[in-house]
């Protein structure tokens, strides 16, 4: 049986911003408490590979391995961006997992954003999921909050109309 973690959360930002600070993995280490380091890529596109460093346990730290399957800009109002798992037990069917995060604009300008992992395979079963959960809750807190304090202030000539 497949076990998921799921996040979901109303930044206060504009869909484009979103999903700028979503794909650019070299801000991760500023904002990001949950994947702390991004190696091999800067930015998400589609087939590049990167390993992540992420916080775990009792301050303990985890690599993993990952490949970006999806990335669709923002478009109609709505974005993606989605990696799997791309470790050695995934290749020998093992452990097998894609991270979904949608996006979309809400009529008040502002962004829903969701995130969500199935794991499935045989060493499923060990994945502790509610660090995981944990995690995704911990990275969509963080978003809101860095995006909130880059918000671009509102000019006069913004005003003018």
């Amino acid at each position: 049986m497949p076990r998921a973690a799921r996040a979901e959360i109303t930044l206060q930002a504009p869909l484009e911003r979103v999903f700028e600070l979503l794909v650019d993995f070299g801000a991760y280490r500023r904002w990001n408490p949950f994947v702390v380091d991004v190696t091999g890529a800067a930015r998400a596109a589609e087939g590049v590979q990167m390993r992540f460093r992420l916080r775990w346990r009792e301050g303990r730290y985890i690599h993993s391995d990952e490949r970006v399957t999806r990335v669709h800009p923002p478009a109609d109002g709505a974005a993606l961006v989605a990696w799997r798992y791309d470790s050695p037990l995934a290749h020998w069917g093992l452990l097998r997992s894609e991270r979904v995060q949608t996006l979309r604009r809400l009529p008040n300008g502002h962004t829903a954003y969701t995130t969500e992992e199935v794991f499935h395979g045989p060493a499923a079963a060990f994945v502790p999921v509610q660090w995981v959960q944990a995690g995704f809750k911990a990275q969509a807190r963080a978003m809101n909050d860095d995006l909130s304090s880059s918000t671009p202030a509102v000019s006069p000539e913004d005003l003018s109309g």
